[in-house]
Protein backbone atom coordinates (compact mmCIF):
# COMPACT_ATOMS: atom_id res chain seq x y z
CA UNK A 1 0.00 0.00 0.00
CA UNK A 2 1.33 3.44 -0.91
CA UNK A 3 2.09 5.83 1.91
CA UNK A 4 0.55 9.06 0.57
CA UNK A 5 1.41 11.18 3.59
CA UNK A 6 5.17 11.08 3.05
CA UNK A 7 6.67 13.96 1.16
CA UNK A 8 7.85 13.27 -2.39
CA UNK A 9 11.56 12.69 -2.89
CA UNK A 10 13.92 15.22 -4.44
CA UNK A 11 14.03 13.30 -7.70
CA UNK A 12 10.26 13.53 -8.28
CA UNK A 13 9.15 16.41 -10.47
CA UNK A 14 6.68 18.93 -9.05
CA UNK A 15 5.00 19.45 -12.40
CA UNK A 16 4.63 17.69 -15.71
CA UNK A 17 5.61 19.42 -18.94
CA UNK A 18 2.55 19.42 -21.13
CA UNK A 19 1.69 21.49 -24.20
CA UNK A 20 -1.33 23.07 -22.49
CA UNK A 21 0.62 24.10 -19.38
CA UNK A 22 2.30 22.49 -16.42
CA UNK A 23 0.27 20.26 -14.13
CA UNK A 24 1.13 18.99 -10.66
CA UNK A 25 2.39 15.40 -10.66
CA UNK A 26 0.38 12.73 -8.82
CA UNK A 27 2.92 12.34 -5.99
CA UNK A 28 2.85 16.04 -5.12
CA UNK A 29 -0.89 16.31 -5.70
CA UNK A 30 -1.58 13.54 -3.13
CA UNK A 31 0.89 15.08 -0.69
CA UNK A 32 -0.69 18.55 -0.95
CA UNK A 33 -4.18 17.03 -0.70
CA UNK A 34 -3.33 15.07 2.47
CA UNK A 35 -1.87 18.16 4.11
CA UNK A 36 -4.92 20.23 3.24
CA UNK A 37 -7.51 17.63 4.29
CA UNK A 38 -5.78 16.74 7.55
CA UNK A 39 -5.38 13.03 6.88
CA UNK A 40 -4.33 11.40 10.18
CA UNK A 41 -0.81 9.94 10.23
CA UNK A 42 -1.99 6.56 11.58
CA UNK A 43 -4.71 4.77 13.50
CA UNK A 44 -5.03 4.93 17.24
CA UNK A 45 -2.60 2.79 19.21
CA UNK A 46 -3.85 0.95 22.31
CA UNK A 47 -1.55 1.24 25.32
CA UNK A 48 -1.03 -1.89 27.46
CA UNK A 49 -1.40 -0.57 31.01
CA UNK A 50 1.08 -2.03 33.51
CA UNK A 51 1.20 -1.95 37.29
CA UNK A 52 0.35 1.26 39.15
CA UNK A 53 1.90 3.80 39.05
CA UNK A 54 2.09 3.26 35.29
CA UNK A 55 4.45 5.49 33.28
CA UNK A 56 4.17 5.67 29.49
CA UNK A 57 6.74 7.45 27.28
CA UNK A 58 5.31 8.65 24.00
CA UNK A 59 7.16 7.33 20.92
CA UNK A 60 5.65 10.23 18.90
CA UNK A 61 3.50 13.26 19.53
CA UNK A 62 -0.21 12.82 20.01
CA UNK A 63 -3.08 12.69 22.47
CA UNK A 64 -3.23 10.08 25.20
CA UNK A 65 -6.80 9.29 26.21
CA UNK A 66 -7.35 7.83 29.68
CA UNK A 67 -10.83 6.44 30.47
CA UNK A 68 -12.47 4.06 32.91
CA UNK A 69 -10.88 2.21 35.80
CA UNK A 70 -10.38 3.79 39.20
CA UNK A 71 -7.75 6.45 38.59
CA UNK A 72 -6.34 8.37 41.55
CA UNK A 73 -4.04 10.79 39.69
CA UNK A 74 -2.64 11.62 36.25
CA UNK A 75 0.70 13.40 35.98
CA UNK A 76 2.78 14.51 33.01
CA UNK A 77 6.50 15.12 32.56
CA UNK A 78 8.80 16.52 29.94
CA UNK A 79 11.96 16.98 32.00
CA UNK A 80 11.76 14.14 34.52
CA UNK A 81 9.64 16.05 37.04
CA UNK A 82 6.01 14.94 37.08
CA UNK A 83 3.28 17.57 37.42
CA UNK A 84 -0.26 16.75 38.50
CA UNK A 85 -2.98 17.48 35.95
CA UNK A 86 -5.69 17.55 38.61
CA UNK A 87 -7.68 15.11 36.49
CA UNK A 88 -8.50 11.41 36.68
CA UNK A 89 -9.49 10.93 33.04
CA UNK A 90 -9.44 12.79 29.75
CA UNK A 91 -7.29 13.53 26.71
CA UNK A 92 -3.76 14.84 27.14
CA UNK A 93 -1.87 16.37 24.19
CA UNK A 94 1.83 15.49 24.52
CA UNK A 95 5.01 15.71 22.47
CA UNK A 96 7.30 12.85 21.50
CA UNK A 97 9.30 11.58 24.51
CA UNK A 98 6.94 13.21 27.04
CA UNK A 99 5.76 10.90 29.81
CA UNK A 100 2.37 10.37 31.38
CA UNK A 101 2.03 8.70 34.78
CA UNK A 102 -1.28 7.14 35.83
CA UNK A 103 -1.82 6.13 39.46
CA UNK A 104 -4.79 3.81 39.88
CA UNK A 105 -6.45 1.11 41.97
CA UNK A 106 -8.44 -0.23 39.00
CA UNK A 107 -6.69 -0.24 35.61
CA UNK A 108 -7.96 2.31 33.07
CA UNK A 109 -8.06 2.04 29.29
CA UNK A 110 -5.41 4.11 27.52
CA UNK A 111 -5.07 4.94 23.82
CA UNK A 112 -2.56 7.05 21.87
CA UNK A 113 -3.91 9.09 18.95
CA UNK A 114 -0.80 10.12 16.97
CA UNK A 115 -0.71 13.64 15.58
Amino acid sequence: MAHYRSSPTYDQDLTTNQNDGAKTTAAYYRWFQDIETGTPPSNELPIAVGASPFVYSLPRSGSVIVTGGTVVAIKISRSGTFYSTGQTQGAFQLAANDQIQVVYTGAPTMVLLPS
